[in-house]
């Protein structure tokens, strides 16, 4: 059932960067000078940002999030929740978000809740979040989505280390009567969750010294132990072939919008590739379904944002139809429509 929220506002949208970089031409002695080409090639994506030891993924979200504060569009002590979406979180316990409560100095009422999720995790964070605004149990939500996904990939595997990178955003939803209406929908294939995952590690199967970090190499020439995370390029790009389209045509009939309708089609930057078939699928132009992450890679659930500050700081006033999509670990997709028109979006800052 659609449920069409209308007492959500984004008031502003902030994003962090590791200032460390890795440019990835500089890893054709190890994988082969014409490989590297050819992968650059295809996704566009030329350099990514990598996190060094001792940072996590929670750091650029707080980095992000004092961004907004300092701007004063809305204070530690008026938000009453906070939502962490990462699938690198800070601790195996407890939930990372109650750590951000206290570093932030939010007020010790407010819900802290961590969710799971990768790459279309920021639309669900920005679903769970409208429904706590509109129930009127929060009046202003912190929603933090950021990733390290270079943590779980394997130095020997050139299929996910020359496209996965880190980052991290904070977003604020507000209560607000009578906003513009947004809406949300969902897809998930749990059946081929193995397309895109992490084997081991986790309590249906646990790590064993000597058995699980065994370094093995595919058919394809790419390494990995099953601790690491392991990528069915074809799988996962079948997956967006077959339901992304679908979802998006779903969700802009729950509020009656043509394609021509929307402002912006932020789509996940998963790869050049990806986008440019999904806007030739939909029937859009580069001008509307952009492809930013030439010099961040791949962040999951963080490179919806990092879209909006990259293109449209300071210049989203006419950005009042925005169809926001994610899809990969899962299997799962999710979009949603939203009005940015009144949000303050900051450029990344790096640490």
């Amino acid at each position: 059932m659609d449920k069409i929220f209308t007492g959500v506002k984004i008031a502003a949208i902030a994003t962090a960067l590791p200032k460390e970089r890795l440019i990835l031409s500089t890893l054709a002695e190890k994988f082969g000078a014409e490989t590297v080409s050819k992968i650059i090639k295809s996704t566009e994506i030329s350099e990514l940002r990598i996190a060094p030891a001792g940072k996590t993924s929670a750091d650029y979200c707080l980095e992000a999030a004092r961004k907004i504060f300092d701007a004063g569009i809305v204070a530690p002590s008026q938000i009453d929740g906070i939502i962490f979406v990462t699938e690198t979180p800070n601790y195996r316990l407890p939930h990372t978000s109650a750590e951000m409560q206290a570093v932030l100095g939010v007020p010790h009422r407010a819900l802290t809740l961590d969710i799971n999720y990768g790459c279309a995790g920021y639309v669900y964070g920005l679903f769970v979040a409208s429904l706590l605004l509109e129930s009127s149990y929060c009046r202003n939500v912190l929603l933090c989505a950021g990733d390290m996904p270079s943590k779980y990939v394997n130095a020997e595997d050139k299929s996910t280390r020359l496209v996965l990178g880190d980052g991290g955003s904070a977003t604020i939803l507000t209560a607000e009567k009578n906003s513009a209406p947004s809406v949300f929908t969902f897809y998930t294939d749990g059946e081929n969750l193995d397309k895109l995952y992490v084997p081991v590690g986790g309590f249906r199967a646990p790590s064993a010294h000597g058995v699980t970090d065994i370094l093995k190499f595919d058919e394809n020439g790419n390494g990995r132990t099953l601790e690491d995370v392991h990528m069915d390029g074809m799988g996962v790009m079948n997956f967006v072939m077959r339901n992304v389209k679908n979802l998006v045509a779903e969700t802009l009939s729950a509020l009656n919008l043509s394609v021509d309708a929307v402002d912006l089609f932020a789509m996940h930057q998963a790869n050049a590739l990806i986008v440019k078939f999904l806007a030739k699928k939909i029937g859009v132009g580069a001008e509307k379904m952009p492809f930013a992450a030439q010099k961040t890679g791949n962040t999951t659930c963080a490179t919806i944002p990092l879209l909006l500050s990259n293109l449209y700081a300071g210049r989203n006033e006419n950005l009042r139809r925005v169809l926001v999509c994610g899809f990969g670990t899962g299997l799962t997709c999710a979009a949603g429509v939203i009005d940015l028109s009144k949000a303050k979006i900051f450029p990344p800052v790096e640490i």
